[in-house]
């Protein structure tokens, strides 16, 4: 993917706290504050606040973990960002999730069982499902920019449209193939091959 070098009043280039940092460390903020919201509201004494938190919260950290990069990405794009940091802050959340989540099934599973559990649908599909996000959003600032007059880039290639296309496959084998079944039962399959 080429980089955008243009600096103008859409995209600014930041100092690099400013354009990747700070995003990052609200991101996390953000993920942290729901996720206690809704893993502690269990310690609320009044039942229907507790339901509430609980119900809100739990959407809110859904909806955030799968979509944030449709945000985080534009955001550090028009602040200058270069395409690894753009990357790297669209894919943080998911994988904060991810290595709490294997820190939390570890207590459980053996390490190898533990680094199998890497390849459940609900991380993969996070992951795929960000990378399609990022090439929605990157087509979204070029034509943004392209609308101002001052996109120099096509905004359609190969690469974005490749990371949809990768994201509505993952979509398709995690999630609508038999509701699931069959990437569960390939997953299950393999989990007994190797561990049984």
């Amino acid at each position: 993917m080429i980089e955008h070098r243009i600096e103008h009043s859409y995209v600014v280039k930041q100092n690099f706290v400013s354009r990747f940092i700070t995003p990052i460390v609200l991101l996390l903020g953000i993920y942290i504050v729901l996720h206690n919201l809704y893993f502690e509201s269990w310690k609320i004494d009044n039942r229907d606040v507790k339901y509430w938190i609980s119900f809100i919260s739990g959407i809110v950290l859904f909806v955030f973990i799968g979509f944030n990069s449709l945000i985080v990405y534009p955001v550090l794009y028009f602040k200058g960002a270069t395409i690894h940091e753009r990357i790297i802050a669209s894919l943080m959340v998911q994988i904060v999730w991810i290595i709490k989540e294997l820190v939390r099934v570890s207590e459980f599973f053996t390490f190898g069982e533990t680094l199998y559990y890497t390849l459940n649908s609900a991380f993969l599909l996070a992951l795929s499902g960000s990378f399609a996000f990022m090439g929605i959003s990157e087509m979204f600032c070029r034509y943004r920019l392209k609308k101002k007059g001052v996109g120099l880039q096509k905004i359609i290639t190969p690469l974005p449209v490749m990371s949809v296309i990768s994201g509505i496959i993952a979509l398709y084998i995690f999630l609508i193939w038999g509701v699931g079944e069959h990437w569960f039962y390939i997953y299950v399959t393999g989990y007994k091959l190797i561990f049984h």
